[in-house]
């Protein structure tokens, strides 16, 4: 009889912890999220890449609102995290004094300085509030934030999903005039490059063992189709680099054969029987003039290759002081901002304002290069590794990047690699080496 409690013990603990998953399935509680500031924390990671939600008058999300219900909850109980991306956090600091200087001074002496406040309020927000909200948390906290994160980004891809193909007549914010899906986020590139942050993320979770398959068997399909919905070849192009580089970097050398073989067999069933079942947008932008080779079809190229040659035109006047915020586009033929971050930065701040970009992404490789030498765990480096890259591409195809959808997720990744090394175990010392060597002695 005793034996067969002890048997039965093993078994009600197994159930007992099904059940709290199923009740907590983002680790909310377990992690101790469950607090009023944390919900408050959760709750803008959910409305970030709701960027449909916010003020009509000035740029302040949903999301923003609730982030700064949570900053003036920990400030007052004196829990904001000032070193939020631990090593790497004083070289943050350090570029963004720097990208924010060179504009600064570029506007005052060169520009508009009446356009500074709110591009300094934007930026500012979004590159040191965010971070002291989100950042300097435990693993576990950190680990449930990104799971929310991909809730949302799933929600995003379904909710415009549902306004293409169920709403006549779809506000021009949700979905474009030629039938692009912008959804929440409302812009329709940026929509599938998040859609396929989203896809490393959540294959990313589902390695580290945070992610069942069943979750991931549910989370693809609509952020594939999104992706797809949007017409976007850069969303197309980012899903298939970090896809790729994530299986590279973490999948056995071994795995790699049998993906490339995956992939071509996708790509290929795409290719015969796409028309079947592909969204006509994807097939008109993406994927027919990827076949006859035309890309002057696949979007505006060419517009966005005029506006960087421009920029170029203007970068040899900009070394030491820039244009000024928002002066671009006074100048340009277009009347447009330069599809480009780098770009952009260096003409209107300067080539300060350019290394201070730059210096973001070294803040990353700062943390992920801790997270090597101190053998963190692997997964997360390479999550945020890949995630990296994508927005390093990324940033060259897009002009400004303050919007929250564009934060939280680096910001969370960062923190999440910082976290990873405080749950590193101290290594045994090496035994001390004697100078005196033991002589045997002879039988």
């Amino acid at each position: 009889m005793t034996a067969q409690r002890e048997q039965m013990q093993p078994m009600r603990r197994r159930a007992r912890g099904r059940r709290r998953s199923q009740a907590d399935p983002f680790g909310l509680v377990s992690s101790g999220l469950a607090t009023p500031t944390g919900l408050l924390v959760a709750a803008a990671v959910v409305l970030a890449p709701m960027n449909h939600v916010k003020l009509s008058s000035v740029y302040v999300t949903a999301s923003d609102i609730v982030a700064l219900m949570a900053f003036i909850l920990m400030l007052a109980n004196r829990t904001l995290s000032l070193k939020f991306f631990g090593p790497a956090t004083a070289f943050w600091f350090m570029s963004f004094f720097a990208f924010m200087g060179g504009l600064t001074v570029s506007s005052v002496i060169n520009g508009n300085p009446m356009a500074l406040p709110n591009t300094f309020a934007q930026y500012g927000y979004s590159l040191l509030v965010l971070p002291m909200v989100l950042g300097g948390r435990p693993y576990a906290q950190t680990i449930a934030l990104v799971k929310l994160l991909v809730a949302s980004y799933v929600f995003v891809m379904l909710f415009g999903a549902y306004v293409v193909h169920f709403v006549d007549n779809p506000n021009h914010m949700l979905v474009s005039g030629s039938g692009r899906m912008r959804s929440l986020i409302q812009r329709e590139n940026e929509c599938a490059v998040h859609g396929g942050i989203a896809i490393v993320l959540v294959l990313g979770l589902y390695k580290m063992s945070e992610f069942r398959l069943r979750t991931v068997l549910l989370c693809l399909p609509p952020l594939i189709y999104g992706i797809m919905l949007t017409g976007s070849v850069s969303g197309l192009l980012a899903t298939i680099f970090g896809v790729t580089l994530l299986i590279t970097i973490v999948g056995p050398f071994k795995y790699l054969p049998i993906s490339a073989a995956v992939f071509i067999a996708v790509a290929g069933l795409l290719i015969l029987l796409g028309d079947n079942f592909m969204p006509a947008v994807f097939q008109e932008r993406v994927l027919n003039p990827l076949l006859d080779r035309n890309l002057s079809e696949a979007g505006t190229f060419s517009d966005r290759a005029q506006l960087m040659q421009e920029a170029f035109a203007v970068m040899k006047n900009t070394i030491v002081l820039g244009l000024g915020v928002e002066q671009f586009r006074e100048i340009s033929s277009h009347h447009a901002a330069v599809h480009n971050a780098y770009l952009l930065a260096f003409v209107e701040g300067g080539l300060i304002s350019m290394l201070g970009l730059i210096g973001f992404f070294l803040s990353g490789i700062i943390l992920i290069w801790a997270a090597i030498v101190e053998r963190a765990n692997r997964m997360v480096w390479a999550i945020t590794l890949v995630v990296l890259l994508i927005y390093a591409a990324a940033f060259n195809m897009f002009p400004t990047f303050f919007a929250r959808f564009w934060n939280v997720p680096w910001i969370l990744l960062f923190s999440l690699t910082a976290a990873s090394l405080q749950q590193i175990e101290p290594r045994a010392p090496n035994p001390p080496i004697s100078i005196f060597r033991s002589k045997r002695v002879r039988p």
